[in-house]
């Protein structure tokens, strides 16, 4: 494998590894044993903090467009809901991480995959393309996480 590419989040670096491809919405999808195993990207990991819960919406078999919901993933800063990156047939779901959701936080381009798909994914970014898009996108989300910070717990009301 080439060597990763870095984007650094303030002081904290979110590796890309260069063997896979990266959707806007942060994941990453690489083929494996016929399939697309697709997973959350560093970036997203780091934004989100430790993952502690994952649910799906989705099953094996169950067929999904790009942008459609998949389900969601709890952790210590955030809860989003997550969306398939692909078009395509849902092959599997990792019990691994589903069993042990914090290997996304420690093992998260190996280990904790999420899904794999019957999908191609040429249509996605190349960890380039993806680099590109966080330096663009990062001043925007820099603006938004300290205005999150900045909220008083009566703001929410």
């Amino acid at each position: 494998m080439s060597r990763p590419l870095v984007f650094m989040m303030g002081k904290s670096p979110a590796i890309l590894p260069t063997d896979r491809r990266y959707a806007r919405n942060h994941m990453w999808a690489s083929p494996a044993d016929g399939l697309v195993r697709v997973g959350l990207s560093a970036y997203a990991v780091r934004l989100l903090g430790d993952v502690h819960h994952l649910d799906w919406a989705v099953e094996p078999g169950a067929e999904v467009a790009a942008g459609g919901q998949i389900g969601y993933v709890e952790a210590s800063k955030a809860t989003s809901d997550l969306y398939s990156p692909l078009t395509g047939r849902i092959a599997q779901i990792n019990p691994e991480v589903l069993a042990q959701p914090g290997l996304m936080n420690t093992n998260l381009y190996d280990r904790g995959w999420l899904l794999a798909f019957h999908a191609d994914a040429a249509g996605l970014l190349s960890p380039e393309q993806y680099l590109a898009h966080l330096e663009a996108a990062w001043p925007l989300a820099q603006r938004l996480l300290k205005g999150q910070l900045g909220r008083q717990p009566q703001d929410n009301l």
